[in-house]
């Protein structure tokens, strides 16, 4: 036996191969979850739930998701819309607060945090929320304090979202879809309501601007060309209901794994890997289960038009980061790859390392599935003209080829002369069952 071994030298080995399986700390936690539904498909519950009504039981099926860290906005976002869609308002409005918040404090920090996500995947970075998601928690926001009867702090949340919108747009100056259309056409509704008819006015001009802008595919409301003339002519604002109704459960994205050939690899080198493994994200529309609205009450009714088609915005929003999404994980894959061989390499002959390494640093690769994910498909709008008094109104629910698929009353409506009185409903469609990725 040979005792004339250097301590250094040995312990120079011993640190060299440390540093090897240091790689492998890195991604094999990583590559065990990702055995893992994605988020999207672990979602499916949450949204089950919700679109049979069970709110009590969507609720605790987020909770039970315990969404935190990375995923801690996605919890406030969810909640929030829980929340409003069963009249908890307020608590609502305090989980929006939250995530604009999270936004906010996300915002400061996400160049730091792409190091994470360059180095293992995109799920580790904190989910910030999209630019058009980040609008979206003002109209929130706006709705529950509507239906609370809380004007003040209405005007406020428009006011904020004027600010926000100019930000984005300043950020995203080919993105004409990031108009805040809908939300500036609600916020119209609230100034007028204030008495603040110059400011309406100019909301009004706003909203038919950034339709036009961001190209929609529906006409602009005809609702929103009525309120621009009647308050150019000098028209008080008639007593009303204004529904706002959800419809269908918005886009999901999906897993996508595919090959791709290693733009490093040597041929002359064996443990070089020839194909790489990159997941990239799908975008996946969801089929809309209702056409339109009708609003009545006793011989008087409404019917819906669109407003915001937020599947739409979602889908060029998701074109838009693709490339970068794409051009990451290709530089994530090689890095992966190199940091691999070099690990090999300072292991040495080990087959069982080899193979635990490639196998590491393909699966701990994953798309980000993350979304708003209780977002509606559209966003319509009833406008139902009333003399004053207290009605019950019912919201009959139209599939495309017009049969009815659902209705809802809403009992003991106040309406006030020269006012509007809101009311909100939505219309999911279940879930589909999860596909394996491809």
């Amino acid at each position: 036996m040979n005792t004339n071994i250097d301590p250094a030298t040995a312990l120079q080995g011993f640190a060299t191969r440390l540093r090897a399986f240091s790689f492998l700390l890195l991604v094999l936690p990583v590559a065990v979850l990702s055995g893992c539904a994605t988020y999207s498909a672990s979602f499916s519950r949450v949204e089950d739930d919700a679109a049979h009504r069970n709110l009590d039981s969507a609720i605790k099926s987020l909770d039970d998701l315990n969404l935190k860290g990375p995923d801690e906005l996605l919890h406030h976002l969810n909640k929030g819309t829980l929340l409003s869609l069963q009249g908890n308002y307020a608590e609502s409005n305090r989980h929006f607060e939250e995530a604009k918040r999270e936004m906010e404090h996300l915002r400061a920090i996400s160049v730091t945090e792409q190091a994470a996500s360059l180095m293992v995947n995109d799920t580790l970075k904190a989910y910030e929320g999209t630019p058009a998601e980040q609008l979206f928690v003002y109209s929130y926001e706006a709705l529950n304090y509507l239906q609370m009867g809380n004007l003040d702090d209405a005007a406020v949340e428009a006011r904020q979202f004027d600010v926000k919108q100019g930000l984005i747009a300043a950020d995203n100056k080919d993105a004409d879809y990031l108009s805040g259309a809908f939300v500036r056409y609600l916020n119209s509704m609230v100034f007028e309501a204030q008495g603040e008819r110059d400011d309406a006015r100019i909301e009004m001009q706003k909203a038919m601007q950034g339709y036009k802008k961001q190209d929609s595919p529906f006409p602009i409301p005809q609702g929103l060309r009525d309120d621009l003339a009647r308050i150019k002519a000098g028209r008080p604002a008639p007593s009303e209901v204004v529904m706002i109704f959800h419809n269908g459960l918005g886009a999901s994205v999906d897993e996508n794994n595919i090959r791709v050939a290693n733009p490093s690899y040597n041929p002359n080198e064996s443990k070089d890997l020839m194909m790489l493994s990159l997941a990239v994200p799908k975008f996946v529309r969801r089929s809309l289960p209702v056409d339109h609205v009708v609003l009545s009450a006793g011989a008087s009714s409404a019917t819906s038009e669109v407003v915001e088609d937020v599947n739409d915005i979602a889908e060029k929003s998701f074109n838009d980061r693709l490339p970068a999404i794409i051009a990451r994980g290709v530089a994530r894959m090689v890095a992966k790859n190199v940091a691999a061989k070099a690990a090999k390499d300072k292991v040495g002959d080990n087959p069982l390392f080899n193979f635990v390494a490639d196998i590491a640093t393909n699966v701990s690769e994953r798309a980000d599935t993350r979304s708003w994910s209780l977002l509606p498909g559209n966003i319509q709008m009833a406008r139902l003209p009333l003399a004053p008094g207290r009605y019950d109104l019912t919201a009959t629910y139209y599939d495309p080829y017009g049969n009815v698929v659902g209705t809802h009353l809403f009992k003991g409506v106040e309406v006030r002369g020269g006012r509007k009185s809101f009311v909100m409903d939505y219309y999911f469609n279940p879930p589909a069952a999860p596909k394996a990725p491809n």
